[in-house]
């Protein structure tokens, strides 16, 4: 008779530690999740040297806030990426954005070709993200970069 309560008395907390557990396990502490939502298309053609304005929002999609980070923009074209500029991004709470205004500079080095503008959310990747894979957005149009003429 002893037996069965002894069982039952143990069953319970083994029952309550392991929901305890599994709880702490599949509940994953909440995480930011930073997104470029929106960003402004570039001029249609510039040439090597040349800078131009980048408009970009950046979101926290996730539930937890996320420390200040860096926006980075980037000219890609067949599966490389160049840099082009940044902008700080303040700490941003869950469900909020940072809208801002930086510069891109088509560096001199770029060969001339046609190339996407690419923003990147948290882009030197020093904020933990429940997505790391969502971060960057292209613009909806491409720029023309060329040579800059000969000095006269």
């Amino acid at each position: 008779m002893r037996f069965p309560a002894l069982v039952g008395a143990l069953a319970v907390p083994l029952i309550a530690s392991s929901l305890a557990f599994t709880a702490t396990r599949t509940g994953a502490a909440a995480r930011p999740d930073l997104v470029v939502s929106s960003i402004s298309n570039p001029p249609g053609v510039v040439v090597r040297g040349a800078s131009f304005p980048v408009r970009d929002r950046t979101r926290n999609v996730g539930s937890a806030w996320a420390r200040a980070t860096v926006t980075r923009y980037f000219f890609a074209a067949k599966g490389q990426r160049t840099a082009a500029g940044r902008r700080a991004v303040v700490r941003l709470l869950p469900h909020r954005s940072s809208t801002g205004v930086a510069t891109a500079k088509v560096p001199l080095t770029l060969a001339p070709g046609t190339y996407s503008l690419v923003a990147c959310a948290d882009g030197t990747r020093i904020v933990p993200e429940a997505n790391e894979r969502d971060n960057c957005r292209a613009s909806a149009t491409t720029v023309v970069v060329r040579k800059p003429p000969p000095p006269v």
